[in-house]
């Protein structure tokens, strides 16, 4: 990867998954800072701690599983998570913080998701095979949250990630 963004076959070098000390390992090596590291980001795992070092270093935090929220996340047969009943069943409820944030901005609750990590500057990775959520996710520009609702939902941060079932690799060496 170093060779090829040299020679300029490659703009950026990312990383998946890295926390501080992987990315400390990385300079100790002699090997340069990555430019992005792709991390699980939401309104339950915002990891500050992490982002404000990326940001120290220069390095662009890219969000996904930006919607784990939502009670339709990974849902089918197979699609594993640390998400539990009790916060599948949270999400299902017609008060959810999602949906009465999501309906006071107009927007659906993946769209007020999104809109709340493009805020945050995070480019955010959504995942879509269904034409009309993938308009709706391009949709996250016509709307900003304000700033007591972005304080609101940084209180919602519960820590460790959940897309990676019982372990958060960004929390594990």
């Amino acid at each position: 990867m170093v060779e090829a963004y040299k020679s300029g076959k490659a703009r950026a070098i990312g990383v998946s998954n890295f926390n501080a000390a992987h990315i400390d390992e990385l300079v100790e090596a002699g090997l340069p800072v990555p430019h992005a590291n792709q991390i699980e980001l939401h309104p339950w795992s915002q990891k500050p701690q992490l982002v404000s070092y990326l940001h120290q270093k220069g390095i662009t935090p890219i969000a996904y599983s930006s919607l784990v929220p939502l009670s339709t996340w990974r849902t089918a047969p197979g699609h594993m998570s640390g998400k539990t009943q009790e916060m599948r069943a949270e999400g299902e409820r017609s008060d959810s913080p999602f949906k009465k944030l999501a309906e006071k901005y107009g927007v659906t609750e993946a769209q007020f998701l999104l809109g709340w990590g493009v805020q945050n500057g995070y480019p955010v990775l959504p995942k879509s095979t269904n034409p009309v959520r993938m308009r709706e996710n391009l949709d996250v520009f016509s709307f900003r949250i304000d700033d007591a609702d972005m304080d609101y939902i940084r209180g919602m941060d519960r820590g460790a990630g959940l897309a990676w079932g019982e372990v958060d690799p960004t929390t594990h060496g």
